[in-house]
């Protein structure tokens, strides 16, 4: 299971296009308070037409970027003795805008801490460095616009995880299980297992969004 995204790219350009919405917001005297940061292009504008098409862009470069780092890992473990059989890819795509009908509307979906689950589409729940994952299918729950978390979801921020959690403790809940894991310093606390809520509470509490499919335990965590 691997997991990148449009490496900084997606970030800068939707920052760019947030500057330019607040702007034009402030301009149109728009009733949303600018500091809800919800700022709003109309999609008809050129403004939000370049902003959707360069989203796009973001969401298959970070495609692109995955497809690249599965293909090496297949072509590493196609080497080892016996017999490996690849299943097709599962993509899953999180912090991107659809256009979708929900309610017998059009409207815009924006899944940021969410991902896609439709009935029968197929999705990956990451936990932690130190808990289980899950391999998912939607069941298209209409109450969720059709998502479900994208993951177990943070406790505290990386800053906040850096300056509270304990480094031996955090090292010792991944040596105990076994993992094989890159945490040495307080700087790699922003991604350790106590960052981040229980996985199980997490998906027990979709269990009307998503059926668990596969639960994937981890041995090795390799963090670029």
């Amino acid at each position: 299971m691997i997991h990148s995204g449009s490496r900084n790219l997606g970030k800068q350009v939707a920052e760019y296009y947030n500057k330019i919405a607040r702007n034009l917001n402030s301009r149109w005297h728009s009733s949303v308070p600018d500091n809800w940061e919800l700022a709003y292009l109309p999609d008809d504008s050129i403004a939000g037409k370049q902003y959707l098409t360069e989203m796009k862009y973001c969401v298959n470069f970070a495609l692109a970027n995955r497809r690249l780092m599965m293909n090496r890992i297949i072509n590493i473990f196609s080497k080892l003795p016996g017999v490996i059989k690849f299943e097709e890819m599962i993509n899953v795509a999180h912090n991107y805008a659809s256009l979708e009908n929900h309610f017998g509307e059009n409207v815009w979906v924006h899944r940021k801490g969410a991902t896609l689950a439709k009935e029968d589409t197929i999705g990956i729940i990451p936990g932690s460095q130190g808990t289980k994952s899950y391999i998912v299918k939607g069941k298209g729950n209409p109450d969720s616009f059709m998502s479900c978390s994208h993951g177990s979801g943070r406790m505290m921020s990386r800053s906040k995880a850096k300056e509270m959690l304990d480094l031996e403790t955090e090292k010792k809940i991944l040596d105990d299980q076994g993992i094989i894991h890159g945490i040495r310093t307080v700087k790699d606390l922003d991604e350790a297992p106590g960052a981040y809520k229980n996985i199980e509470e997490v998906m027990k509490n979709q269990e009307d969004l998503v059926e668990i499919l596969v639960e994937l335990t981890p041995i090795a965590v390799i963090k670029g």
